[in-house]
């Protein structure tokens, strides 16, 4: 609080209450610049060395005032150089339309090495950054759960004790992402093809005195092999399994012992096996907040073109977003945390007035 104006009468302990000064006090304590004045524009009546008078104080103060311009992970420390480590009541002021955004970073922090305090009087925007997506896993044998999403940023880290925030604007932490879909499994359809009658399908193979094989050429490109000239059905065939094939009636009449005899096929059937394959997973939807060159709203995930997951949802303003779908194979990639509006380790204290939005935990 500044000292007040001229027209009344100035005592040296108001001149030290306001500056911090223990007792006892004297002028030459107080020169502009020497330690316990800051050097600022509201400090110029006094001076920096030479006589100096209680006059001089009139309308000065501890406070310094500096005005945020816009700007991506701004560290308050610059903005108040010379003062920012002395015991100043420091006051930054966000006006609107002012617009302070994070990228991998808070989009406000206030350093750890701060003395004195500091009021943030924030009427603009205040926002964290985006969180990313979780992309879709692979799809078919080797489908795998969906990958994992980005949290939301901070806005606002206090890493330093003594800090106030009063906030008529808008605060807040960036939104999780969506986590993406499962990989589709690769699945697999059969049905039984039947089929009668094929002429000279069936041929004994003789060798010597006797039948040695049987080889039957069926529909489908099928082939039947084996038994003896007893045996009059066949089961497994060299594909299509399972199979089957019935011997008809001959179709030649064979006296040299060494030659084959032919027969009809009566009838049989084969399986039809169809594979379809799997489809990747959907991707997750970006979450609200600064994307790396604009403030983005929440984005929904996208849907598997197929049988895969779908990718979750982004999450709003200060909130996390949604899973990925899963599939037979696995499940969805996890969502993005929300990111908070205000953090601070839990040695540091901070306290919040708000007239304005805040999106998001304050921790």
């Amino acid at each position: 609080m500044a000292i007040k104006s001229a027209g009344t009468f100035l005592k040296i302990s108001e001149i030290a209450s306001e500056f911090n000064d223990p007792t006892p006090n004297a002028m030459s304590e107080f020169y502009r610049g020497a330690g316990k004045v800051n050097d600022v524009a509201t400090n110029s009546s006094v001076p920096t060395s030479g006589a100096v008078k209680v006059g001089d104080f009139y309308g000065c103060g501890n406070s310094v005032v500096v005005s945020c311009p816009a700007g991506n992970n701004t560290d308050v420390a610059p903005l108040f150089p010379g003062t920012y480590t002395n015991a100043a009541t420091k006051i930054l002021t966000i006006a609107a339309p002012i617009s302070l955004t994070g990228s991998n970073a808070a989009a406000l922090t206030v350093p750890s090495n701060m003395a004195g305090t500091l009021d943030i009087q924030n009427a603009g925007t205040i926002v964290g950054s985006s969180g990313t997506i979780g992309l879709g896993a692979n799809a078919g044998a080797a489908a795998a759960p969906g990958n994992a999403a980005g949290a939301g940023g901070v806005s606002l880290s206090i890493q330093s004790n003594g800090v106030t925030i009063n906030n008529s604007g808008t605060i807040s932490g960036g939104g999780g992402g969506g986590g993406g879909g499962s990989g589709g499994a690769t699945t697999n359809s059969s049905n039984t093809v039947n089929f009668g009658s094929v002429t000279n399908g069936w041929t004994q193979v003789v060798s010597g005195a006797g039948v040695s094989n049987n080889s039957v050429a069926g529909p489908g490109g099928v082939n039947w092999t084996g038994g003896t000239n007893n045996t009059t059905q066949l089961n497994s065939a060299n594909q299509k399994n399972p199979s089957q094939v019935n011997r008809g009636n001959p179709t030649t009449n064979i006296t040299d012992i060494n030659s084959p005899k032919r027969f009809n096929i009566a009838s049989g059937f084969y399986t039809e096996t169809t594979s379809t394959p799997g489809q990747v997973g959907g991707a997750g939807g970006r979450g609200f907040g600064f994307d790396g060159s604009s403030v983005i709203s929440a984005q929904n995930g996208v849907a598997s073109p197929g049988n895969g997951g779908a990718g979750g949802n982004g999450g709003g303003a200060g909130a996390a977003g949604s899973a990925g779908g899963s599939s037979p194979l696995g499940g969805g990639g996890s969502a993005g945390a929300a990111g908070n509006s205000v953090t601070s380790p839990g040695s540091v204290n901070y306290s919040v007035s708000n007239s304005g939005t805040i999106n998001g935990t304050q921790g």
